[in-house]
């Protein structure tokens, strides 16, 4: 009795968690549906987004139509590159993988003809068009801790593999998006050089930036990305947060490929100058003192007729984005 019994409800059991096992997988299902449809949508292309639901994607014959390239020269394509190295402004070199002309005239066209189109997350600062250091700044002003990260060969450890799913995710068939990976990649990664890297670096970050936004959002903080800086701020400070925003930053990171540089790790309180991309975002978004100060002096050296230390286009550069960030900030 109490053994048939035993093996009725164990049954039983076994076909609600058999049920919930199979929901759970629709479920999923449905969700990354949801998620394509939703990078589809945030890149602008209903139709595209059509086509994923049904399990088609964009073909080669549509990438040739789109760049206004023949099919046959795409098949052909090959990116040549040279290696070049130039001083970083704080030490060591920097390693550049420069395109040839055609390489580069190709790399343009996909820059113009596909990626603009697309939109990055608005988290992401850095080489978006309309955007500048002072946009990177200011959600950071007047808060209690400012955390900034560096992350380690940001570029180089963009990997090719995960350009190729980015392009799938927005709607192009693995050929089409495995070309399109090959154009714009070099050794393993985006190319240091390459008109489409900077781009590129976006738009494939976007949910990590998506990830990294909502944590910050959660704790009342904000979250900015400028290339490979990340800054996290918040209102209120207390070593426990500051340690978990670190510890859960560098999880997401290596989850995509990426390390931050432990030598650049940086939490700033109010006592301190806290600067972001350059600027101090204590109490507003302005140039350091000095730099305020040194500029001025070089304009009065100019007034008076001593000799200059700047060109006319430096001083012109540095007087535009003194002007850039005042505006801005009033703005």
């Amino acid at each position: 009795m109490i053994s048939q019994h035993f093996i009725a409800v164990s049954g039983s059991d076994i076909f609600q968690w058999a049920w919930k096992l199979m929901l759970l997988v629709f479920v999923i299902y449905i969700i990354r549906v949801l998620l394509d449809l939703r990078a589809l949508k945030h890149a602008g292309n209903r139709k595209t987004a059509r086509r994923v639901a049904r399990g088609q994607g964009l073909d080669m014959a549509e990438l040739a139509r789109r760049l206004d390239i023949a099919e046959r020269d795409l098949e052909l394509f090959k990116p040549v590159y040279r290696s070049a190295t130039i001083p970083k402004r704080r030490g060591g070199t920097r390693k550049l993988r420069i395109p040839d002309p055609p390489t580069r005239a190709m790399q343009r066209r996909i820059l113009h003809r596909l990626l603009k189109r697309l939109q990055a997350h608005p988290a992401a600062c850095g080489f978006e068009p309309g955007k500048s250091i002072v946009d990177n700044a200011l959600p950071h002003v007047c808060q209690r801790v400012v955390i900034k990260l560096d992350v380690v060969d940001f570029f180089t450890n963009t990997t090719a593999p995960r350009v190729q799913r980015y392009f799938q995710w927005v709607g192009w068939n693995r050929p089409a998006a495995e070309w399109l990976a090959m154009a714009t990649t070099d050794e393993g990664g985006l190319p240091q050089g390459a008109p489409t890297s900077p781009r590129l670096s976006n738009l494939v970050n976007f949910y990590m930036d998506v990830q990294l936004s909502k944590f910050a959002a959660r704790r009342k903080g904000e979250y900015t990305r400028y290339a490979d800086d990340i800054t996290f701020s918040f209102p209120k400070d207390y070593p426990r947060r500051v340690r978990g925003v670190i510890q859960f930053a560098r999880r997401i990171l290596r989850s995509k490929g990426y390390e931050l540089n432990g030598r650049k790790l940086r939490a700033l309180r109010r006592h301190q100058q806290q600067r972001v991309t350059g600027l101090v975002v204590n109490d507003t978004a302005n140039l350091p003192r000095r730099t305020r100060r040194w500029l001025r002096a070089v304009e009065h050296r100019r007034r008076t007729g001593g000799q200059p230390t700047l060109s006319d286009d430096q001083l012109a550069g540095w007087q535009a984005l003194r002007h850039m960030i005042n505006t801005q900030r009033t703005g």
